[in-house]
């Protein structure tokens, strides 16, 4: 772009130019662009003082203004592709990607040499969510510029968003060779290993971007992340404070602490700040989910419920939809209703309980679930028509997701349906062989290890070791897989047994033949409370939002008892308390 006019100007035209010049350079940028707009209005057709204006309006951080000055000085000379340039880079700042996309596009080839151009393309193509383009646009910005840091970053930023972070990652480490305190490529290289589920090695990226750096709020929130990842909640909640306290208005910042505060079992402290960031982001769905956790776990279920409703709009836990009207909670008497369960295994026995209700109500019911569970729920009351995921539903009147319905019901912890059993073995079911005399127990003490909390409700089996000292208790394996492969030292089953369970409806059967069952927080736990069969949970430190906290029991399932840690990783206090309780009890 032209520092200055293209064409002869009167004296007074060029005293007026240095002046603004002279204050621009003194940090006067109001009063450089006031006498940039008197000249545009005595030249309205120079290009350059057009270009200056937008120019000083950007550094004053007005990029939308800077916009429209730089669109006339680029109509004034369209062929000018360096105006077209710093015109697209002003939309970009503005938060207009796509904008910017549409004046550098038609000029994408014309600018394949310039570095700057490259530089705002690409940065333009990420903005607007185009990474493929982006990427391709940065190596090019690469090959003009190879020392260029920045560009190598934002390669890598890319990189990472289309989930190539084994790539993303050597960028950031390359980046780094050329500048151990590049605080960008020490944040994103944290992310990315943390991503992989390495928080242990992310950890100190992350701290020594939080120190280079310390008046960022952004280093804060991700080192306080990745220490709640490793459950060092104390030092998370006081990045998160840090956080705060740079960028008051910081949503994210608020939902996590209050995330962090619910794993410390402070709920009213969580609850604050979570009602904090919902404030300040109203439409930010996760932030919503969030809050909804919390509310739940306190065992505000009305309000939980509804602020759960905002899944629907999250990318990870947006229940399935179906093309017809959702069921909007009104007299159903009549209607043919498709349920359609969601999440996992556990979620859909615990919310199933609710098609027996609509049932009763005159609605013919559908239930759409995972196959696995087909034979299971066809044993509910009322005979509904159960499908397996993926197949043709048949005309229906309304759908919901199976989690919406405690919601429509306006579900409080008075009002739980809690009659069980609701589902049974169903007929046919392989039977376990019979055991005679000695107590039976069952045990699961892990579930599916893709789950994202596996580690933490999981407990060892070697942590059970001083409940298998009694001969005269028969203790069965609720594991399948590689989980009782490994527990054979410690507890092992007969082929006979371990072919019952093979699927919920046969696992249903199993579990009817015992006398108890033991069992961490897994779908086997719903599973027995739903048949209304004795069944001992055994909950981390701050469990799901569904068990609540303080009480030994739970409204969902009547059968059921729960055994909580005292403190974080508190299994051998857990193991002991059922240990004694079973020898008060059941005289084991």
């Amino acid at each position: 772009m032209n520092d200055g006019p293209r064409t002869p100007f009167s004296d007074d035209s060029r005293s007026a130019i240095r002046r603004a010049a002279s204050l621009r350079a003194a940090g006067d940028r109001a009063g450089a662009a006031a006498v940039y707009r008197d000249l545009t209005k005595t030249h309205p057709r120079e290009a350059g003082l057009w270009a200056l204006l937008g120019d000083v309006l950007r550094d004053m951080g007005d990029p939308a203004g800077g916009a429209v000055a730089l669109q006339t000085a680029s109509a004034l000379l369209p062929n000018d592709h360096d105006i077209a340039v710093e015109w697209a880079l002003a939309e970009l700042e503005a938060g207009n990607a796509k904008a910017a996309l549409a004046i550098l596009g038609k000029r994408e080839h014309a600018m394949s040499n310039s570095a700057r151009g490259q530089s705002v393309l690409a940065d333009a193509y990420r903005g607007a969510g185009h990474f493929g383009d982006a990427i391709k646009a940065y190596r090019r910005l690469l090959a003009l510029t190879p020392d260029n840091i920045n560009a190598r970053i934002s390669l890598g930023v890319c990189m990472q968003e289309t989930g190539d972070l084994d790539n993303a990652i050597d960028l950031y480490e390359t980046a780094l060779k050329s500048n151990p305190d590049a605080v960008d490529a020490l944040t994103n290289l944290g992310l990315a290993i943390s991503t992989q589920g390495h928080d242990d090695k992310a950890l100190p990226f992350l701290q020594r971007a939080a120190q280079l750096d310390p008046h960022d709020p952004a280093t804060h929130y991700n080192l306080g992340t990745v220490l709640q990842k490793l459950e060092r909640t104390d030092a998370a909640i006081r990045c998160f404070e840090r956080a705060i306290a740079i960028a008051p208005q910081e949503a994210k910042a608020w939902s996590n602490l209050g995330n962090a505060r619910q794993d410390q079992l402070q709920l009213e402290a969580a609850i604050t700040a979570h009602n904090k960031a919902a404030a300040l982001a109203p439409d930010d769905a996760g932030i919503q989910w969030n809050r909804s956790m919390t509310l739940l776990l306190s065992g505000d279920l009305k309000a939980g419920f509804t602020a759960y409703e905002w899944r629907r709009r999250t990318a990870t836990h947006a229940p399935p939809s179906h093309g017809s009207p959702r069921w909007d909670g009104k007299d159903p008497n009549g209607l043919r209703l498709l349920l359609i369960a969601e999440q996992g295994f556990g979620d859909a026995i615990q919310f199933v309980r609710y098609a027996p209700l609509l049932h009763r109500r005159g609605a013919e019911v559908i239930i759409q679930c995972h196959p696995k569970l087909v034979a299971l729920f066809a044993t509910l009351d009322g005979a509904p028509t159960v499908l397996p995921s993926g197949s043709t539903i048949p005309r229906v009147d309304a759908h919901v997701p199976l989690m919406s319905l405690p919601y429509l019901f306006e579900t409080t912890i008075e009002s739980v349906p809690d009659a069980v059993p609701y589902l049974h073995a169903p007929s046919g079911a392989v039977l376990p062989p019979p055991h005679q005399g000695q107590c039976s127990i069952g045990l699961c003490w892990t579930g599916n290890p893709e789950h994202p909390d596996n580690a933490q409700r999981s407990c060892p089996i070697e942590m059970f070791d001083p409940l298998f000292s009694r001969d005269d208790v028969m203790w069965r394996s609720l594991q399948f897989g590689p989980a009782a492969v490994a527990a054979a030292g410690y507890i092992s089953n007969d082929p006979a047994w371990a072919a019952c369970l093979d699927g919920f409806a046969s696992t249903a059967a199993a579990l009817r033949s015992l006398d108890l069952i033991i069992t961490v927080d897994t779908a086997t736990a719903h599973l027995a409370g739903a048949l209304g069969l004795p069944v001992w949970l055994l909950l981390k430190f701050a469990p799901d939002w569904r068990w609540m906290t303080g009480r030994g029991d739970t409204p969902w399932y009547p059968s059921m008892r729960l055994f909580r840690q005292q403190s974080p990783g508190d299994w051998p206090g857990v193991i002991a308390n059922v240990k004694s309780t079973l020898k008060r009890e059941l005289n084991i």
